[in-house]
């Protein structure tokens, strides 16, 4: 999930640097420049200090960035972001946390579950199974949204009493068409739904919708397909999560938790629940940065994974969803 990018310049260099000797000044430019973004914007900077003198140490008798730019694999773990990374010349150096638990059934799907999917299962029930995106560039906002609007449509009508929302192959992407596509599961008007904390625990951004409006960090989002049939206040839905479920998936989940009659079940989620915003260095490098934290509309603040309500592991089956495990707890869940 990518909340916005900013795109500046820092040139302010810090005194702790200036006894430093460097071979090559633009390398001492990189690193000081580096630093002050991570400890301006960083999320979690409790390791800055380590950072300052890591990069110091290790980067002053090096001759090119492509030589310095492998540092920050280092640096990207010391700040525990496996979130973000440096972007070098088209290459990204970053830190990939090991997975928590791994699922070979979905982990294969994954390869070919790329679009949204929508059916009635025993003919009260909908059913949406909504993939992850790759609209980091934010072109796609109207076409992912009308899709997953559509395909609500599709399966929407008076006599569905229920539904199931699946984001189990939701690896993340552009949180925002996805909100925008699911907008009246998460609420009527005039309510905050989630939003951002900064490192300090400040509201950096806010999700709601308003006088009909859905705003995102103060941004209008508007949709040009507009439901046939109204979903029905505080209908029941299952949110099912999967270990891949991350980023914009993760979002999407948060987004609904703590609505009435609202029930997680599957696995604990991939733990990517930070917003990310870029940073430029200069014309070939920039940092993404995890800069907040998510919060919900009860303003719980997710400094790591979601927790289902009801965790059940594998037994996945999306070839027939009647076998599917998960989603028969799910239904268990919606006939109470």
């Amino acid at each position: 999930m990518i909340k916005s990018f900013l795109f500046c310049i820092f040139l302010l260099f810090y005194t702790s640097s200036s006894s430093q000797t460097f071979r090559n000044d633009s390398i001492r430019s990189f690193v000081d420049t580096s630093i002050d973004l991570i400890r301006s914007n960083a999320v979690e900077t409790s390791n800055i200090k380590l950072i300052e003198s890591t990069l110091y140490n290790k980067a002053r008798n090096l001759d090119s960035v492509s030589d310095l730019a492998p540092l920050y694999t280092e640096v990207f773990k010391l700040l525990n972001d496996y979130h973000g990374g440096l972007k070098y010349k088209g290459k990204t150096y970053g830190w990939s946390k090991p997975a928590g638990s791994a699922n070979e059934y979905l982990k294969e799907k994954l390869k070919t579950e790329k679009a949204v999917v929508s059916q009635l299962i025993d003919k009260t029930i909908g059913y949406i199974r909504i993939p992850g995106n790759d609209d980091f560039g934010f072109k796609k906002v109207d076409s992912i949204a009308n899709d997953i609007t559509t395909h609500i449509n599709k399966v929407n009508s008076a006599k569905v009493k229920s539904w199931i929302i699946d984001l189990r192959v939701n690896t993340g992407g552009n949180m925002y068409p996805i909100l925008l596509g699911m907008k009246e599961f998460i609420g009527s008007d005039n309510i905050v739904f989630g939003g951002f904390r900064n490192s300090k625990g400040e509201s950096s951004g806010q999700w709601e919708i308003k006088d009909g409006k859905m705003m995102i960090d103060g941004i209008e989002l508007i949709r040009q397909v507009p439901l046939k049939v109204p979903i029905r206040k505080d209908i029941p839905i299952v949110v099912l999560t999967s270990c891949y479920t991350a980023s914009a998936g993760e979002m999407t989940a948060i987004s609904l938790i703590g609505r009435k009659n609202t029930y997680v079940v599957g696995e604990p989620t991939a733990d990517y629940t930070t917003a990310v915003q870029g940073f430029r260095i200069n014309k070939h490098a920039g940092l993404n940065l995890s800069t907040d934290h998510v919060v919900d509309r009860n303003l719980k603040i997710y400094r790591g994974n979601i927790k289902p309500d009801v965790e059940f592991l594998q037994g996945d089956n999306l070839e027939d969803l009647k076998r599917d495990k998960k989603i028969i707890k799910a239904m268990e869940l919606l006939e109470k």
